[in-house]
């Protein structure tokens, strides 16, 4: 049995609406003979008969018409994968799948998210929060499609944007000694606890690296795994820490008070993808995270009043 092609359904389609061979032959902007040629070969396709011819003209068969109805569902499903095919395009339907690290699925990412849906009601988000490594497997496996995490991170062969870069502060509590001062120094911190991440960390290895070179001593008293706990400890007056710029819980002003840190060390967003991989939703979505570190305001650290008692100590 030979298979109807996509030609002849559209010619019975025509004819059986139009009424006439003549019509659908206009219609479909092709001879007349060419239609009758099509239903011929679609009737023989079939076995059973569409059309009979009478005195006053071709009329259906009963066949023919119950193939109406089905045809008809054919191109309603038509209709709708053509609605649907560009909505896609259009970006009004559609799936994002972000994975990234509790410190910025907890802060910048919501922020991002939140905007991009406003303008784009119709995507849907998939945020995962886990490790490192966990999100770079994800996005070579694709599961999802981009990845944000802190630099520096073992990568392979994925595409790496680094889209922010800023130095780390140091936080205390609002009434630690060291809060009248502008700028913070690693002999400052010499003979006070430290709230620190764990020693396999990039940022633990780093900062202890500071101190190494200085020979200096530091009193780590807690270890942590997130920004949340450090930032937690240091408010409930355990120590104090250094962290990224980006975390969330600097906001919270009157639990933490934050200085900048010398000498510099830069912490460093990164937004992993595969290469040549990114999907229209993706591409738009890229375009919110550039607008939004290209325009973000900063936390002015270390710049409060100079009338400030405690700053006026610590000129």
């Amino acid at each position: 049995m030979r298979q109807l092609t996509m030609r002849q359904v559209e010619a019975f389609r025509a004819v059986m609406l139009l009424g006439s061979m003549t019509k659908a032959a206009e219609f479909l902007q092709i001879s007349q003979p060419a239609v009758s040629r099509l239903m011929a070969d679609m009737q023989e396709s079939l076995g059973y008969t569409l059309f009979r011819r009478t005195r006053h003209g071709t009329i259906p068969t009963p066949e023919a018409k119950r193939l109406r109805e089905e045809v008809g569902s054919l191109f309603s499903g038509l209709e709708e994968l053509n609605r649907r095919a560009f909505a896609i395009r259009d970006l009004e339907i559609g799936e994002l799948r972000i994975g990234t690290i509790s410190l910025y699925g907890n802060g910048l990412l919501p922020q991002i998210i939140s905007q991009f849906l406003r303008d784009n009601p119709g995507v849907t988000v998939n945020l995962e929060v886990d490790h490192h490594d966990r999100i770079v497997d994800w996005v070579q496996s694709d599961k999802v499609e981009f990845g944000l995490v802190s630099l520096p991170a073992f990568t392979g062969d994925l595409d790496v944007e680094l889209i922010s870069a800023e130095p780390a502060v140091c936080i205390m509590p609002p009434d630690h000694p060291l809060a009248g001062k502008r700028m913070i120094e690693p002999q400052d911190l010499a003979d006070f606890p430290f709230i620190g991440f764990p020693r396999s960390s990039p940022t633990r290895f780093q900062i202890d690296q500071i101190f190494d070179r200085l020979g200096l001593p530091r009193k780590v008293v807690v270890e942590a795994t997130t920004h949340e706990a450090v930032c937690n400890f240091v408010a409930a007056g355990a120590g104090v820490s250094i962290i990224s710029p980006f975390s969330p819980y600097l906001r919270e002003s009157n639990r933490l008070l934050a200085r900048p840190f010398h000498p510099t060390l830069m912490r460093e967003i990164g937004l992993l993808t595969q290469p040549n991989r990114t999907s229209l939703v993706g591409a738009r979505f890229q375009t919110y995270i550039d607008e939004y570190f290209r325009n973000a305001t900063r936390m002015p650290i270390g710049t409060s009043d100079p009338a400030d008692p405690a700053l006026a100590r610590g000129r």
